[in-house]
């Protein structure tokens, strides 16, 4: 009996050693915390079970801070949920997933952060290495079929960085390395795997703390080349500047906005992922078209990835056409071949302030910003145009129907996250960072994840204006269930033709006077009957509604803001549209 209590005092005493000690886990989780990350966007496996633990013992023990987990039902709401917090925030961002199939479910949302210059530390667990032994050693049949050869070379085209932890003495220096990666121009994704031993070991008691390395700040464009762009840009009759992306960068947005109107250079937009200039600014000339491009004589492409698609436009073979940003080439894209007579590289802000300095040397004639001021002038009274009739007309709900009615009720405030449908100067964005569009790699289910996440971050309201295919794409029961559990009043709006839109348009596209088109086969497109969408937000304790008829959608939709900004709960509306 004695040998026994004496045993149970030792096993008691052991049990206490362990609580206490902390693990790899536990230290890897307190260093995203000390590099800044709030939270740790989640769907786990088997090769969590360290860090659950870690957590469980934090709490008992000396509240060390760590991440607030978030609990995602998707990998793909996971990655998207954090893209939008980055978005919303500026701030880092970490998710993980269980090792190999969860990275798996995963790679169409980390393509849409590497293509969208997102920083996330992306990490996964690794299938236990051990089959038997220590703490974390496999204990499970799928232990071995989970296990890959290379389970990084998923996504290793994605990211910029990928490694394994192999050792608890690393942790410091891996996160660090991993986040300044991540961080360093141009911004990407990264990619760790965490093995399940490696986070169950105690972290050494003589560890040396690690200093972080300082990050590289972006080199300032090279001063030749931007007084040879002022030169040309001063000398033209019909200067313009398109971008894509620039407002990424909000501080460009504002400078954007002052170079233009000081020295008379017209802006347009070509697929637009942020708010790079507001619509109604006195110098924009509206999204970039052929009648645009038949007048321009000097065109800068500050931040476009793909500046114009020769299919569809070019620039005059007379112009004199620059390209510019943190990465003009676009150096990770395998092929891409957009002639440019002058590449400056360069953060958006600091090529529109060197610029800005440039151009003071310069005389500009007055005539010159009166024309690109009525060239401005003609695409808001289109705009306009458009918006009157739209509002005024009968018939089918249409998408620049309905992106008109949110231009009107929806605040300045808010965040829209837009995949794919809306019409982007009909929705009155004029704030930096209140506007976003589907990253360039079109991987769909997007918005809502990313809308999510710009909620949790910030207190400014979201909505997420999807099709219904790629609502279907982003598991709307995860999304609304994640808006459920962290009481997220993010409104959704589904555009539902009950139809692959892009399947159509691409076919007709390439085979104008096909079969297809002649036709009217669909049968790769049609999504017909779709479900009650509503019904999945009603489900999770949302407000759901279905729009059918013109009269019905303004009223819906304020229904719905009632409900995500006074009730504080998500909503949806189900419009039934044309095409």
């Amino acid at each position: 009996f004695c040998r026994k209590a004496a045993a149970g005092v030792a096993g008691a005493l052991v049990m206490t050693e362990q609580i206490a000690e902390r693990s790899t886990a536990h230290h890897y989780l307190a260093q995203l915390a000390e590099h800044g990350i709030r939270k740790l966007y989640v769907n786990g496996g088997t090769d969590f079970a360290p860090l659950a633990e870690a957590y469980a013992a934090n709490a008992r023990g000396d509240n060390t801070p760590l991440p607030e987990p978030v609990l995602c039902a998707h990998e793909g709401l996971a990655v998207g949920m954090a893209h939008g917090a980055w978005l919303a925030s500026g701030e880092p961002q970490a998710v993980m997933f269980h090792v190999s199939v969860g990275t798996a479910n995963a790679i169409c949302a980390v393509t849409n952060a590497a293509r969208d210059n997102v920083p996330l530390l992306v990490s996964a667990g690794r299938s236990p290495i051990l089959e038997s032994g220590p703490t974390g050693a496999r204990d499970a049949m799928i232990h071995w079929a989970q296990e890959m050869f290379d389970q990084a070379g998923m996504l290793r085209e994605l990211v910029k960085w990928d490694y394994e932890l192999k050792y608890p003495d690393q942790v410091e220096q891996v996160v660090d390395r991993a986040l300044g990666i991540a961080h360093t121009a141009p911004k990407g994704p990264v990619y760790l795997a965490l093995p399940r031993e490696v986070l169950a070991e105690p972290i050494p008691g003589n560890l040396v703390p690690h200093q972080r390395t300082a990050l590289p700040q972006p080199g300032l464009p090279d001063a030749a080349a931007v007084n040879a762009l002022a030169a040309r840009l001063a000398d033209a009759q019909c200067p313009i500047i398109v971008t894509s992306a620039l407002g990424t960068d909000h501080d460009a947005v504002k400078l954007l906005g002052q170079v233009t109107d000081t020295y008379g250079i017209g802006v347009a937009d070509t697929w637009s992922r942020y708010l790079n200039l507001p619509f109604s600014h006195p110098m924009h000339l509206g999204v970039a078209n052929p009648a645009i491009y038949e007048q321009a004589d000097v065109i800068l492409y500050l931040e476009c990835d793909v500046p114009w698609i020769s299919a569809h436009m070019r620039p005059s073979d007379d112009a004199f056409v620059a390209q510019a940003g943190i990465d003009p080439l676009f150096s990770r894209y395998p092929m891409r071949s957009h002639r440019s007579d002058l590449t400056l590289s360069g953060s958006p802000s600091a090529i529109l302030a060197a610029l800005a300095d440039a151009l003071a040397e310069h005389h500009i004639v007055k005539q010159r910003r009166q024309r690109m001021a009525g060239l401005a002038q003609n695409a808001h009274t289109s705009i306009d145009g458009l918006r009157r009739k739209e509002l005024d007309a009968g018939g089918p709900i249409t998408k620049a129907f309905m992106s008109a009615v949110i231009g009107e009720q929806v605040s300045a405030d808010t965040t829209i996250f837009n995949e794919y449908w809306a019409v982007p100067p009909l929705l009155n964005r004029t704030r930096p960072g209140s506007y976003y569009f589907l990253p360039a790699a079109g991987g769909l289910g997007w918005a809502i994840p990313a809308a999510l996440g710009a909620c949790q971050t910030t207190t400014r309201p979201a909505i997420a204006l999807v099709g219904d295919g790629a609502y279907m794409f982003a598991n709307p029961a995860a999304c609304h269930h994640a808006a459920a559990k962290y009481e997220l009043p993010v409104l959704t709006i589904v555009a539902n033709n009950a139809a692959w839109g892009a399947v159509d348009r691409a076919t007709r596209g390439v085979y104008p006077r096909g079969e297809a088109a002649q036709r009217n086969d669909r049968r790769l497109a049609d999504l017909g009957p779709n479900p009650a969408f509503e019904a999945y937000c009603s489900a999770s304790g949302g407000y759901g509604e279905c729009v059918r008829e013109r009269s019905e959608f303004a009223p819906a939709l304020s229904r719905a803001l009632h409900a995500v900004e006074q009730e504080g709960r998500q909503a949806l509306l189900n419009v039934i549209c044309e095409d």
